[in-house]
């Protein structure tokens, strides 16, 4: 398998999943990764599971994952996170449960290993900075790791004791053999970078390089779906600022 997409944090916003597997589809990958949270915030999360199980993504189990098949508590969440994993405890089915509930923390393959928060902690962390960064490289040993949560589109490469932060590029991001990297595709259903739009990665694990990809997607549809749910506006509103 040389050819990957990359994806992380749906987040239950079905039309950023569609557009995002309807790009990779012309894309000539062969196999997705989802590094966690297919639902929590989004009002369709029934759907994204649906979504992600028929088109067999190899998938690591994320936070909002965990907390609505009630393994995680709620408390570390913000108000509307709380609000928002209530709701799609309610609006999920008992077999979609039970496939968030069965879901790794890590994966672990010869070219890479794939976690939501971080190695070093799976389901919370946030590798936001080089020092949290050099942490999780000490404990990596693959050239490469792919992780979400913080819903940033980019990462971090060591190379000769050196970390130094990735971001995103229109041009590939070469991979130096000698180097190892974090790789975060960003967010496919709440972006938090600045970029509305729906964020994934494809990765050429033979031509050694690295696409960051965007695309848009009907944003005020999923606001006004968020409403009519009776979830909180801010979840909404924040979709179109990427923040």
């Amino acid at each position: 398998m040389s050819r990957i997409g990359v994806v992380s944090d749906i987040h239950g916003n079905l039309p950023a999943l569609e557009a995002v597997l309807n790009s990779l589809e012309k894309s000539q990958i062969e196999r997705i990764l989802c590094c966690g949270d297919i639902v929590g915030y989004g009002p369709w999360p029934d759907p994204c599971v649906r979504i992600i199980r028929k088109a067999n993504l190899l998938c690591v189990q994320g936070n909002h994952d965990a907390a609505a098949c009630e393994r995680l508590p709620f408390d570390h969440f913000t108000p509307s996170a709380q609000l928002a994993i209530r709701w799609t405890t309610a609006h999920i089915s008992d077999k979609d449960k039970a496939y968030l509930k069965e879901l790794p923390a890590i994966h672990t393959e010869e070219d890479f290993v794939m976690v939501h928060g971080s190695l070093r902690g799976p389901l919370w962390e946030y590798i936001c900075d080089r020092w949290v960064a050099t942490e999780n490289f000490s404990l990596l040993n693959r050239p490469l790791a792919f992780f979400g949560h913080s819903h940033i589109q980019g990462g971090f490469v060591s190379l000769e004791g050196n970390v130094d932060l990735l971001r995103p590029r229109k041009e590939p991001l070469k991979l130096v053999p000698e180097a190892q990297y974090l790789i975060n595709p960003g967010s496919v259903g709440q972006p938090r970078d600045g970029d509305p739009r729906a964020a994934y990665a494809v990765v050429d694990l033979l031509n050694r390089e690295v696409y960051f990809k965007r695309i848009s997607y009907d944003i005020n549809m999923v606001k006004k779906r968020i409403l009519q749910e009776g979830l909180p506006r801010d979840l909404g509103d924040r979709l179109s600022l990427g923040r």
